[in-house]
């Protein structure tokens, strides 16, 4: 059961940082690296670096106001790795499609982008050697605040538990990234392993 009082926090927060992405879009000073240009280095090179040729990374493709990952999922994708993105499902379920960046897409009715051609279920996103994870927030505690879906809340439950290897990466803009406590939480919620910004990366608490 849904604590009403925690939901409506999440609801004012979710709020707030919406408002706030709506009316400051990320831009750089003259001579400084775009977000997308950091967001392309720091993701491809992680990514990169931290699986296999062949390897199954599950990302997303942003819509407006997000982080620009798009450029570092290009980046990947050219270095032999596959790329899934997710398609919504009723339920709050996620499948997956493969993504490549001459894939045809079409709009969903949440406004995602989402690949046509074969479908892979939920399994996918648990076997998966790297996660993107989009959110509005994260904290310093690993919790993040997403659209209020909670396809990702789902999604994150399936993942087994037990070690935690730095494979859940949350990407948010980095004045999104906020103190520990910062965001409502619900037993449901799954803390994140990594945090992404356009600044660097975050590692929480003292998971590997």
């Amino acid at each position: 059961m849904q604590d009403s009082g925690v939901t409506r926090s999440k609801s004012d927060l979710r709020a707030r940082l919406l408002d706030a992405r709506a009316h400051n879009r990320q831009t750089s000073a003259p001579g400084e690296e775009s977000a997308s240009e950091a967001f392309r280095r720091l993701l491809a090179e992680h990514i990169v670096r931290s699986t296999p040729s062949g390897a199954t990374v599950c990302a997303y493709l942003p819509t407006a106001g997000e982080p620009p990952i798009e450029p570092a999922l290009e980046e990947v994708h050219a270095s032999e790795r596959r790329i899934l993105v997710p398609v919504t499902r009723p339920g709050r379920l996620l499948e997956w499609a493969a993504w490549t960046p001459a894939v045809d897409v079409v709009e969903s009715r949440f406004g995602i982008r989402e690949p046509v051609g074969e479908r892979y279920g939920p399994e996918a996103f648990v076997r998966a050697d790297l996660r993107l994870i989009p959110a509005l927030a994260i904290d310093l505690s690993g919790f993040r605040l997403g659209y209020g879906g909670g396809f990702y809340d789902a999604a994150l439950a399936a993942v087994s538990s037990g070690p935690r290897p730095t494979s859940n990466v949350g990407v948010c803009f980095a004045d999104e990234l906020l103190e520990a406590g910062s965001v409502p939480t619900e037993p449901h919620d799954a803390r994140l392993d990594l945090v992404c910004t356009e600044r660097g990366f975050t590692r929480i608490g003292n998971w590997p």
